[in-house]
């Protein structure tokens, strides 16, 4: 138990470190927000922003309809076309801002992923019988895995992985001789751990499934007891797809009752080979290594890369044990003792055959538009894990003498330390975020001063959501006042492929002035312009807008956004 603790405790100032959040002030401010970001496109940070201020007001979340009033002027903004397994663990994050706020409601969130992780990590090697000191160094290596700050604070679920090395138990204990038996107590723990995965981001959901699926088929077909082989994980399958439909049900019934939405997500084949999972990518660092080396490595593969990647960096622990995993495999095959090869090995060459570029995912994807695992790089935090609990199974049984163990653990903590932490957050860029979003809250608060309670704002230029970037304009970049409004409404947010939200486009068609009179007529009562989306600064329509008469203007600070108000 102190093992755990330390772990935690480390995990914690470790990650207070990274982000430079250590005051009560420092958690309420992100580590990124608008930008400019070197190490990738953050922007996602503001959709999920917009899910938690919902999910803070009962707008957004499980087994009910979500309708958001502030968002999708004149009328609520509709997200019910939107099949999602997040909606639990998003609506506690919501529920969790209604004391801290919003981002400091993500910061906790965050940085519980990271303790979950490591700690899930630590009790399964534990589990396994791996040594104190080996279970320690491995579930640290999981906990800071590169992945999870690569993803960090812009896709807050598919930081939720702490539920992976759980997996591994399920998996490993369905491909032994003896299976599960039906109602024993690892049983009812694999459908805990099965309920769980279908409640969690569908990626994890989908590995998740595809793997129980095919030990218990390969275990069948090689022994013939459907007993311990079929009954045990058709009932683990079975309860995953009981909480995927729990979680969907709201989106299913109003497609049931309203038509399908076959516009409102779109993911296009492209995405699928861009995301693959690529090997290579283990090797590269992130832009935002400790090394310069390391560092001027990730800066020019980016510079050449064709394909993009989301942090499939394994770290050197990582790697290591990836090598020892394969080195293992390989002796297996040479030797032509099969029994020996590992089920790790078959593990990770399923996920290499259906993940990477041109394989499996890309067949299904082509041939039966099954697009939904575009990311499929994100599946290398499920290959860090499997390569992390056998090189600490191993070790455990190779490396006898304690004192060698524990020098070699030592190095592989320090290692972990220098490796796979990324730079940490200046104060200064601290700074920009907290000036960002002080500058958005005056302006909206601004804005709330100059209209009435209930007021709305039109906004441009006309964006879709969601997943929509419009020139230099990032997709959910109007989601921006939404997230400190108290009683205004914006037009942007409900989301594409319905009829009711066309008029906006059909908006675009008419001259500025006809556009103007047919936006207060439907009662709005300002524009929200980005400045970013027009030639030469949004200067010209501007000075349209005062030729028209439209002279009240209320600027924000950071420069790149204005109001001007139309009664």
């Amino acid at each position: 138990m102190i093992a755990a603790v330390a772990l935690v405790v480390v995990i914690v100032l470790t990650w207070c470190a990274v982000n430079s959040t250590w005051s009560r002030a420092d958690w309420s401010i992100p580590s990124a927000y608008i930008g400019p970001y070197p190490a990738g496109d953050k922007s996602d940070i503001l959709m999920y922003g917009a899910f938690i201020r919902a999910g803070r007001d009962g707008h957004f979340g499980p087994f009910h309809s979500n309708f958001v009033p502030e968002l999708g002027a004149p009328f609520s903004a509709n997200w019910n076309d939107w099949p999602n397994l997040e909606y639990l663990p998003l609506y506690a994050i919501g529920v969790l801002a209604r004391a801290v706020g919003i981002f400091a409601a993500l910061n906790l969130e965050l940085v519980t992923c990271h303790i979950l992780a490591g700690l899930a990590f630590y009790f399964v090697a534990r589990y396994r019988r791996v040594n104190i000191a080996w279970s320690f160094a491995a579930a640290l290596a999981f906990g800071l895995a590169p992945f999870l700050f690569t993803q960090s604070p812009h896709h807050p679920m598919v930081t939720l992985c702490w539920h992976v090395p759980l997996f591994l138990l399920i998996w490993n204990a369905l491909g032994s001789e003896g299976g599960v038996e039906p109602r024993s107590r690892f049983f009812w723990f694999g459908i805990v751990v099965s309920f769980i995965a279908g409640l969690q981001n569908p990626y994890y959901t989908a590995i998740f499934c595809q793997l129980v699926a095919l030990t218990a088929a390969a275990m069948f077909f090689r022994t013939r007891d459907g007993r311990r082989h079929l009954i045990s994980p058709l009932c683990f399958l079975a309860a995953t797809a009981i909480a995927f439909v729990l979680m969907n049900l709201g989106p299913w019934i109003y497609n049931l009752r309203h038509g399908h939405n076959p516009t409102g997500i779109v993911r296009e084949f492209q995405w699928v080979e861009i995301y693959a999972l690529k090997p290579l990518e283990f090797f590269i660092p992130p832009l935002n290594h400790r090394s310069e080396i390391f560092r001027a490595i990730a800066q020019w593969r980016a510079s050449v890369a064709i394909l993009h990647d989301e942090g499939s960096y394994l770290g050197i622990i990582g790697l290591i044990a990836l090598s020892i995993l394969l080195a293992y495999t390989a002796r297996a095959f040479v030797k032509r003792d099969f029994a020996r090869v590992p089920l790790a090995f078959w593990q990770l060459l399923w996920i290499f055959l259906f993940f990477t570029t041109d394989s499996f995912n890309a067949m299904a994807a082509g041939a039966f538009g099954f697009t939904f695992l575009r990311a499929a790089c994100r599946f290398s935090i499920v290959v860090l894990a499997i390569a992390l609990l056998f090189a600490a199974e191993w070790l455990t049984s190779a490396v006898r003498r304690q004192q060698i163990a524990f020098a070699i653990v030592a190095a592989v903590i320090a290692l972990v330390i220098v490796d796979q932490v990324p730079l940490s957050l200046s104060r200064d860029e601290k700074a920009q975020v907290a000036s960002q979003i002080a500058a958005d809250q005056k302006f909206v608060a601004d804005m709330e001063s100059a209209l009435s309670d209930g007021a709305m704002v039109f906004q441009l230029p006309v964006m879709d959501y969601p997943d929509s970037p419009l020139r230099d304009v990032l997709a959910y970049d109007h989601l921006r006042p939404y997230l400190y409004t108290q009683h205004l409404r914006f037009s942007f947010g409900s989301m594409k492929g319905r009829p009711r939200e066309a008029w906006q486009h059909e908006l675009e068609k008419l001259s500025l002035s006809d556009s103007i009179a047919e936006t207060k007529r439907r009662g709005f009562s300002a524009l929200y312009i980005n400045r970013k989306a027009y030639p030469n600064n949004a200067a010209d329509l501007e000075e349209s807008l005062r030729a028209l008469g439209y002279d009240r203007k209320i600027d924000n600070q950071l420069g790149d956004t204005f109001c001007v108000l139309l009664r």
